[in-house]
């Protein structure tokens, strides 16, 4: 009976976050700097590339378990997040940066989408709008196949993240979808709930988020596609 019980509350809990999530924060369209379930990592003792980045505290107070574990056993090895939270307007600049380089090689909006979808997101679409998802230390495949302190990194990742409920969405064996990213990692218990939500709205009715998509050659590509895709071809064990 008591496991009975226990179930419902998890099971009400899940419903009630994801019923919760409002369109606009599932494609980033909020300033996490106001949100007052994020905090700045500036204020923890994460290590940081760069100043100004935040996650939600949940995702934040775990990934400083694992930070503080993995640098028990390996106190010279570098581990930096090296990127957070990127709302749309973040998103959007780095995918108008991408677009104006390789556009002006291939000449061809399709083709130019998806060689920018091989490692970033369309704005509105990335797992780093929710502040769940973070970037460790490199974001070379490279760094984690060839280096020996990658190599152990991604190791130790791969062996022990799972424990402070982190999963890595981007894996290998996947059929589609963004190429392997050993850098990038997901706090499976809320990006879950927003994954679900993204996935309702987007079966119900998918114009509901293209319309709220406006980022330079978005009416010239396969865009409903490219979101199935790109959002949901994942890791099955981030789901």
């Amino acid at each position: 009976m008591k496991k009975f019980i226990l179930l419902i509350l998890i099971f009400t809990t899940f419903t009630s976050m994801a019923d919760s999530l409002s369109l606009n924060k599932l494609i980033g369209q909020f300033d996490e700097k106001k949100d007052a379930d994020f905090i700045s990592l500036d204020s923890t003792i994460l290590p940081v590339n760069k100043s100004g980045m935040y996650l939600q505290k949940e995702v934040t107070q775990q990934l400083i378990k694992a930070y503080q574990d993995f640098k028990k056993v390996n106190p010279n090895i570098p581990f930096i997040i090296v990127s957070a939270t990127r709302n749309y307007d973040y998103q959007n600049r780095i995918w108008q940066n991408k677009w104006n380089t390789i556009f002006a090689k291939l000449k061809n909006e399709q083709k130019t989408a998806e060689e920018i979808l091989k490692y970033s997101s369309m704005p509105g679409t990335s797992r780093h709008h929710w502040g769940t998802d973070v970037d460790i230390t490199s974001v070379s495949n490279e760094y984690f196949k060839s280096n020996p302190q990658g190599k152990i990194l991604y190791q130790w990742l791969q062996d022990n993240m799972p424990k402070y409920g982190f999963c890595q969405p981007f894996n290998n064996g996947r059929k589609g979808g963004y190429l392997p990213e050993e850098w990038h990692w997901s706090y499976h218990p809320i990006s879950k709930n927003y994954l679900a939500k993204y996935k309702e709205i987007f079966d119900k009715d998918s114009q509901l988020i293209i319309n709220k998509l406006n980022f330079v050659g978005h009416n010239k590509i396969q865009l409903k596609e490219f979101i199935k895709e790109y959002v949901f071809d994942i890791n099955s064990e981030c789901y």
